[in-house]
C-alpha cells in the first residue's frame, strides 16, 4: 500500500479550497457519483483502496447516508487475501457501519452476523498480521463505552445463551491469549480484546472454569508488554471470582520486587531512567484493588495476616524502594511525573500492608516535599495521597510536624487543591491538634469561596463536637462559627442542602440536651449579640431565639449587674427581630410569647403585644398565623382570669430533649466517611466534657448523653459505613466431605493425617509456643503411586477467618506457600496467633485447588485454631489445686468463673485414659484415681492458657457418673470470665470422638 494516494490527496485539497458549503457539497456529490460508477467497473487493488478511502473521508465530513453503498465493497476487501486490501476493508467497515436507532444488543448482533465469518476465518489464519487485523476490529467495534454501560447491563445480559458465533469468537481469542506459539505482540492484542468480550459475556467466562487460571497465569508471562495488557483482564476476572486474588499475589510481588528492588527491567521499558513506570503503577493498583475488594463486607478477600511472609516482604520492599526513589534527582518533568505517579500509588498501597511507623513517616515526608510542586495536578494528588495515608494509618501523629504546609494549601490558587486540603485537615485532626486546626479553619472561613464555605462550616462543627473537652470552648467556638458563617455562608450548599441551618440546629440540640451547657450558652449568646456590629448573623439569631426563650432566666438568676436580665435579653432580641430574615422571625415570635407568659407583669409586655398586633397584617402566612395566635394567648395572660392564665401557661412549653439517633451533619461528609472507614468514622465526642458531680447524668434526655452524641459509633450503618446500601451478606463456605475426621484428629493430637483421598494426602504437625501455634503441613501426591501423575496448579485460594474482622480474636497467616506442581510432596506452613478468647466456631477454613489427571478439585477444610491449643502445663500440688479452686469460686462466682456439665463419650474411659488424654492436650494432672479401684473415676488437672493480651489459669475436675465410664461430670474453673465455656466446649468435642 503506497504511503500516499495522489487522487485522495488532491480530493482533500479541493474540498479545503472550497469557497463555501455549497461548492463543497457539489464537489462531494460529484465524487460520490464518480466512485459509484467506478465500483461498477473492474478496479485494481490500488483503486479499490483509494475510492474507499475517499468515501471514509466524506463520511467523516458528515455525509453519512450518501456513502453507505461503499459497505459492500468494504466487505469484499475484507474477504481478500491481500493484506493491504483487508486492512482498508476492516477500517472501512469500522467507520461506515454506524449504529442506527437500534439497541446496543441488536447493533452488535447485526454486525457479528455480517462480519462474523470473516473474523473467524482471519483468527484461524497462520499469519499473525491477519490475526491482528481481526483482533483489532473486535476490540474497536465490540467495546462498550462507559456511557453505554447501563445499556450493556440491560441489553447484553439478555444473551444468556450466546450464539455459536459468539462462543467460537471467544474461544479463538482465548487460544490466542494462552497459546505458547503466538507471538507476544499478537497475544497482548488478544488479551485486550478478550477483556472487551469478557465485559459483554461474563457468564461465558465463568462457565469455563478451566480458562480462568490459565488467563491469570499471564501475569507471570516473561513478556512485559503482555503483563501490562493483561492487568485489566485480571482485575475483571478477580471481580468475577474473588477467590483467585490471593493466589496472584506471589507472582505480582515477584515482578514488582524484580523491577524495583533488583532493577531487572528490559531496556525498552525504561522511561527517563525510571523502570517500567506504567507497569509498576498498574500492578500497585491491582494489589490495592485486591485489598479493597470486599473490604466493606464481613469477609474481605485479602487481609495482611493471610499473606505469606515471603510475598508480604517483597511487597513491602517494593513499596519502600518506590518511596525512597522519589527523593532521587530528576531529569526533567517527565522523570518527575513518573516518579511521582509511582510514589502516589506506593503510598496508597503501603497503608494496606501494615507499614511501620518509620515507613509511614518517610512516605509523609516524601509527599509533603511535593506540595511545593508548580503543577496543580501534583499538588492535588499529594493531598489525596496524604489523606488516604492518614485514614489508613494507625495514628495521625506524623502529620503534626507538617500542618503548617497543609495550612498553606488552603490558600492555593486552585479551588480543587483548597478543598482537598480542607478534607485532609479534617482527616488528620486528633485530640492534640483539634484546637489549632479548628482555629485556622475559622480564620480561613471568611476568605473561602461560597462553594467551600458550607463544607468547611460543617467540618468545623463536627470536629468541635468530636474532640471538645471543655464546654465553654465548645460553645464559644460554635457560636463564633455561627457569627462568621452566618455572614459568609449561604443558607444552602451547592447540592441544595441547608448546611448552615443544620449547623445551628445541631448546636441547639446539644444545648437543649445538656443542662450544664444551658446557662453558659445563654451568657455567651447575650455577649455575642451585644458585640455584633451591623447585621447579626441570622443563624446566631435563631440559636439565640430558641436558647434564650427557654433558658434565658438561668442567666438572669444570679445577675447582680443586670447584664443578663430578662429585659436586656428582650431588647437584644427585639432589635434583632427587624434585622432578621423573614424565615427567622417566627422563631423570635415564639420566644416573645414565652417571655410574656413567664413574666406577664414586666414593662415591656405592651411592646410584645403591639408587635403581635402589627404582624397580624404580615404578608407572610407563617408570621401572620403565629402573631394572631400569640396575640390571643398574650391577651389572656395579661387580662384574663386565673383559669385563662393557667390555660396560656399550659399551651406554652419549653423545648423537649431531642431524641437524636444520628448527627445530620454527617450527611455532608459522606464521601469523607467512606475514605475514613479504614481507621475510624467521623463521630462526635462532646461526652468528654466534664460534668459537675452530683448532676443528673441523664441530662433530661430519654437517651443518655453518650448515645446522643456518639450515635455514629453506635450506628455505623447510619454514619456512612455502607453509603451505597449494597453491602453483601457474609457467605458460609461449604466444607468438603470427610473434613471432620481430620479436624477432630488435629484437635486431639499434635501430629497425624489431616485429609486423604485417592489423589492427595495432607499430614500435619503442630508446634506450640505460648499464644502462637505453628501448623506444618506436608502435601503428598497419592496419584504418583497409582497413576504416575503429578498434581499441578496447586493453589491456596483462601485462608478465611469467619470471625469478626475488626479486632479479631486471632491472626492466621500463610508462612510458606506450597509448590504449584507436586511430584512427590511439598510443604505448607501456617501460623496462628491467639489474641483473645477464641470461640470454637471461629476456626479458619483453608481452600485449596489442584489439578490431577485432567480433573479439577477444590478442598475446603477447617483448621482447629482454638484456645485449648495454647494450653501449657503448670505444676500444682493437690492442696494448692483445692486452694485455687475455691479462690476462683469466691472471686468470680459460679456464673463467670465456672462451667459445669455432663460429657458423654461413645466408648468406655478408665482413669488412665482420661489422664493421658488431658496430658496430651497440655494439662498437668494433679490427681487421678487408680484404674483397679471400684470407686468413681476422678481426675483433677491444671494448666495455663496463653493469649497475646492475657494468660489464664484453668482448673479441671472430671468425675464419672456411671460405672461404664461413658458419662462424666466435667467442671472447668478459670481466672478469666467467659473462658470456662470455651474450654468446656472444646473438651466436650474431644471426648465425644464422633469422627
Amino acid at each position: 500500500m503506497p504511503a500516499t494516494m495522489k487522487g485522495l490527496t488532491q480530493f482533500i485539497v479541493d474540498l479545503r479550497n472550497s469557497k463555501d458549503a455549497e461548492e463543497e457539497h457539489k464537489r462531494i456529490n460529484l465524487e460520490i457519483n464518480n466512485v459509484r460508477s467506478k465500483f461498477t467497473s473492474s478496479l485494481n487493488s490500488y483503486q479499490k483502496k483509494k475510492y474507499l478511502c475517499k468515501l471514509m473521508y466524506i463520511y467523516l465530513l458528515g455525509y453519512t447516508d450518501e456513502v453507505q453503498f461503499g459497505l459492500k465493497k468494504a466487505f469484499d476487501l475484507i474477504a481478500s487475501s491481500d493484506y493491504g486490501e483487508k486492512q482498508v476493508g476492516y477500517l472501512s467497515v469500522s467507520i461506515l457501519y454506524s449504529r442506527s436507532n437500534t439497541s446496543l444488543k441488536a447493533h452488535l448482533e447485526d454486525l457479528l452476523e455480517l462480519i462474523g465469518p470473516h473474523l473467524l476465518s482471519d483468527l484461524k489464519s497462520n499469519s499473525d498480521d491477519v490475526n491482528c487485523l481481526a483482533i483489532q476490529f473486535i476490540a474497536s467495534n465490540f467495546n462498550v463505552c462507559p456511557q453505554d454501560s447501563t445499556v450493556h447491563n440491560s441489553a447484553m445480559d439478555e444473551l444468556e445463551d450466546p450464539s455459536s458465533q459468539w462462543q467460537e469468537l471467544v474461544r479463538l481469542l482465548y487460544q490466542h491469549c494462552v497459546s505458547p506459539t503466538t507471538k507476544a505482540f499478537t497475544r497482548r492484542k488478544a488479551v485486550i480484546t478478550f477483556y472487551v468480550l469478557s465485559k459483554l459475556f461474563p457468564s461465558m467466562i465463568l462457565s469455563n472454569d478451566r480458562w480462568i487460571p490459565r488467563l491469570l497465569a499471564l501475569v507471570d508471562d516473561k513478556e512485559t508488554s503482555v503483563v501490562l495488557s493483561v492487568i485489566p483482564l485480571v482485575k475483571l476476572l478477580v471481580d468475577l471470582k474473588p477467590k483467585y486474588a490471593k493466589s496472584l499475589l506471589p507472582s505480582i510481588a515477584n515482578r514488582l520486587h524484580s523491577i524495583l528492588v533488583e532493577e531487572n527491567c528490559p531496556e525498552d521499558y525504561y522511561y527517563y531512567d525510571v523502570p517500567a513506570p506504567w507497569l509498576v503503577v498498574k500492578l500497585f493498583q491491582l494489589v490495592e484493588h485486591f485489598f479493597i475488594l470486599g473490604e466493606n463486607s464481613d469477609n474481605p478477600v485479602i487481609i495482611v495476616g493471610s499473606i505469606d511472609n515471603q510475598t508480604l516482604s517483597k511487597l513491602r520492599q517494593a513499596v519502600s524502594r518506590s518511596i525512597k526513589n522519589a527523593s532521587r534527582p530528576v531529569k526533567g518533568p517527565p522523570s518527575r511525573n513518573s516518579q511521582s505517579s509511582i510514589l502516589f500509588q506506593a503510598v496508597s498501597l503501603a497503608v494496606f500492608l501494615d507499614a511501620s511507623v518509620e515507613a509511614i513517616e518517610g512516605a509523609i515526608c516524601a509527599l509533603v516535599q511535593l506540595l511545593t510542586s508548580p503543577e496543580t495536578n501534583n499538588r492535588y494528588l499529594v493531598l489525596d495521597a496524604l489523606m488516604k495515608l492518614s485514614v489508613r494509618a494507625s495514628t495521625t501523629g506524623p502529620f503534626q510536624d507538617h500542618l503548617e504546609k497543609i495550612f498553606r494549601s488552603l490558600y492555593d490558587k486552585d479551588i480543587s487543591v483548597r478543598k482537598k486540603s480542607a478534607d485532609l485537615l479534617f482527616t488528620v485532626c486528633d485530640e492534640k491538634t483539634y484546637t489549632q486546626i479548628i482555629s485556622r479553619l475559622l480564620e480561613y472561613l471568611p476568605l473561602a469561596e461560597s462553594s467551600l464555605k458550607a463544607d468547611i462550616s460543617v467540618k468545623i462543627a463536627v470536629l468541635a463536637e468530636k474532640f471538645a473537652t471543655d464546654s465553654i470552648w465548645y460553645i464559644s467556638t460554635m457560636l463564633r462559627l455561627l457569627s462568621i458563617g452566618g455572614r459568609s455562608v449561604r443558607t444552602t450548599s451547592s447540592n441544595g442542602v441547608n448546611s448552615s441551618g443544620e449547623v445551628w440546629e445541631r448546636i441547639v440540640q446539644i444545648i437543649v440536651n445538656n443542662e450544664d451547657l444551658q446557662k453558659k450558652a445563654c451568657k455567651l449568646i447575650i455577649n455575642l449579640l451585644r458585640k455584633e456590629e451591623g447585621l447579626p448573623a441570622d443563624s446566631l439569631i435563631r440559636v439565640a431565639a430558641l436558647v434564650l426563650g427557654d433558658y434565658g432566666s438561668l442567666a438572669a438568676e444570679e445577675d447582680q449587674a443586670n447584664q443578663f436580665s430578662i429585659f436586656s435579653q428582650f431588647r437584644l432580641l427585639y432589635e434583632a427581630y427587624f434585622k432578621a430574615q423573614v424565615s427567622t422571625r417566627p422563631l423570635l415570635l415564639t420566644t416573645f410569647i414565652k417571655i410574656l407568659v413567664r413574666f406577664p407583669d414586666e414593662n415591656y409586655v405592651p411592646d410584645i403585644l403591639d408587635l403581635f398586633e402589627a404582624e397580624c397584617l404580615s404578608l407572610d402566612l407563617e408570621i401572620q398565623t403565629r402573631a394572631h395566635e400569640y396575640l390571643k394567648l398574650g391577651s389572656l395572660t395579661v387580662n384574663g382570669t386565673q383559669e385563662e392564665k393557667r390555660f396560656s401557661q399550659s399551651v406554652i412549653k419549653s423545648l423537649p430533649p431531642f431524641d437524636v439517633k444520628s448527627n445530620s451533619l454527617m450527611n455532608h461528609l459522606r464521601s469523607l466517611q467512606v475514605i475514613r472507614n479504614g481507621r475510624s468514622r467521623s463521630t462526635v465526642n462532646v461526652s468528654k466534657v466534664p460534668r459537675p458531680k452530683g448532676q443528673n447524668q441523664n441530662l433530661g434526655n430519654p437517651s443518655d448523653f453518650d448515645s446522643d452524641l456518639s450515635d455514629a459509633e453506635e450506628n455505623p450503618d447510619e454514619s456512612g459505613g455502607d453509603p451505597f446500601g449494597d453491602r453483601p451478606t457474609s457467605s458460609v463456605t461449604k466444607l468438603s466431605p470427610n473434613w471432620y475426621s481430620g479436624y477432630h484428629r488435629m484437635l486431639h493430637y499434635d501430629a497425624g493425617i489431616f485429609y486423604e483421598d485417592q489423589l492427595i494426602k495432607i499430614t500435619y504437625r503442630l508446634t506450640k509456643r505460648a499464644a502462637k501455634i505453628l501448623y506444618q503441613f506436608t502435601i503428598i501426591n497419592n496419584a504418583a503411586k497409582t497413576a504416575n501423575t503429578d498434581i499441578t496448579a496447586l493453589t491456596v485460594l483462601d485462608l478465611k477467618n469467619p470471625g469478626r474482622q475488626e479486632n479479631p480474636s486471632y491472626f492466621v497467616k500463610l508462612n510458606k506457600v506450597p509448590d504449584s506442581t507436586v511430584g512427590v510432596k511439598t510443604a505448607m506452613e501456617i501460623e496462628a496467633t491467639i489474641r483473645h478468647v477464641v470461640e470454637d466456631s471461629e476456626s479458619p477454613v483453608i481452600s485449596l485447588s489442584y489439578r490431577c489427571g485432567g480433573s479439577f478439585t477444590t478442598l475446603h477444610l477447617r483448621i482447629p485454631v482454638v484456645l485449648l491449643k495454647t494450653l501449657s502445663t503448670t505444676e500444682l500440688s493437690l492442696e494448692e489445686f483445692k486452694k485455687r479452686w475455691f479462690q476462683i469460686g469466691e472471686a468470680l462466682g459460679s456464673q463467670a468463673g465456672e462451667k459445669r456439665g455432663v460429657v458423654r463419650t461413645n466408648h468406655k474411659y478408665i482413669s488412665s485414659n482420661v489422664s493421658r488424654t488431658l496430658q496430651r492436650l497440655g494439662f498437668a494432672v494433679v490427681h487421678c484415681t487408680p484404674d483397679n479401684t471400684s470407686a468413681d473415676i476422678l481426675v483433677m488437672a491444671a494448666g495455663i492458657l496463653h493469649t497475646t493480651s492475657s494468660n489464664y489459669g484453668v482448673l479441671l475436675s472430671m468425675r464419672s457418673l456411671e460405672a461404664d465410664g461413658r458419662s462424666f461430670d466435667l467442671t472447668i474453673r478459670c481466672t478469666g470470665g467467659g473462658v470456662p465455656e470455651v474450654i468446656y466446649s472444646s473438651l466436650e468435642e474431644v471426648f465425644d470422638n464422633r469422627s
